[in-house]
């Protein structure tokens, strides 16, 4: 699929979502759009090759000074259930880890960690943007929903985003885009802005208080690989919870998980005062590996 502003991008598809446990499907349908099953994750590519993992193939977007942005429907996804693109620093990471995919995020799900910027957690009813080093399980978070005896982010309120929201109807898609402005070349945070068409009140969060923001500029300069994925459990209530305050979304944790969620209409640009992209290039892979990654990955497709 594209990028606009970056070019040609290909995904790949963990095997495994957590270890032990096989991974749900991912295609890629027109225009663009990124159709992700229930328990799938995939990784923004240079190039795919089916059956093989090297984290060197993976993306790696630098982002300070600019801006990326999407569209998403998540519309069938409820309470308990979580569809979120995020940014970790895979292409760095040399260790396969327990997922035999070179896999990183804040939490260690597949047994390493690394810095993780997850720029939608969310369903519904309930949004997450959190900002997380290698070993900040918790991080710096924004948004709405989450808590049992405790209060997640209640930056907008459930008449603002939700089925029917006066800003964000989430029963229709809506657009992403997260901006990491910069002064002199310094990162001055992370702001998430959610708009829909024939809205007029766009809601956005920004994070520039985080105590390690220097590791997370430093990623971002590096580059960090976008990771798109799917999944439910009967204890999302730290995402999508009412809280002590009643205010968040969800009691519980039962609402139905539809079979997929969606993203398309990719793109990067630099943010105003910010140097420009450099000229969109595709990378050109070996003879060899052409000619696998056109047999193969058109079958797996």
């Amino acid at each position: 699929f594209t990028v606009k502003g970056l070019g040609k991008t290909e995904l790949t598809s963990t095997s495994t979502n957590v270890p032990g446990e096989d991974a749900g499907s991912t295609g890629v349908h027109d225009p663009n759009m990124i159709v992700a099953g229930m328990n799938a994750r995939v990784y923004f590519s240079q190039t795919c090759i089916n059956g093989t993992y090297n984290n060197e193939r993976y993306s790696a977007i630098q982002l300070v000074g600019r801006t990326f942005s999407f569209t998403t429907d998540i519309s069938d996804a409820g309470c308990g259930c979580n569809a979120a693109l995020y940014l970790v620093s895979m292409k760095q990471n040399t260790d396969k880890s327990k997922c035999h995919d070179y896999y990183c995020d804040a939490n260690k799900v597949c047994g390493v960690s690394c810095t993780e910027v997850d720029i939608m957690e969310g369903n519904k009813h309930a949004w997450h943007s959190t900002l997380h080093s290698a070993h900040d399980h918790s991080g710096l978070g924004a948004g709405l929903g989450g808590g049992t005896d405790w209060n997640g982010p209640r930056d907008w309120s459930k008449w603002d985003y939700g089925p029917g929201g006066k800003c964000i109807d989430t029963q229709q898609p809506f657009k992403v885009a997260v901006s990491f402005p910069a002064e002199g070349g310094q990162l001055k945070g992370m702001t998430v802005k959610l708009s829909q068409k024939g809205k007029d009140c766009p809601l956005s969060v920004s994070l520039n208080t985080y105590n390690d923001m220097a590791e997370i500029q430093k990623a971002l300069t590096l580059g960090m690989t976008p990771v798109i994925s799917y999944w439910k459990a009967k204890d999302m209530l730290w995402l999508d919870g009412q809280g002590s305050d009643g205010k968040g979304p969800c009691s519980t944790d039962s609402d139905r998980c539809g079979d997929s969620v969606k993203f398309y209409n990719f793109k990067l640009e630099a943010m105003p005062g910010q140097p420009p992209l450099p000229p969109t290039t595709s990378p050109l892979p070996s003879r060899s590996e052409e000619r696998r990654v056109g047999k193969e990955c058109r079958s797996r497709w």
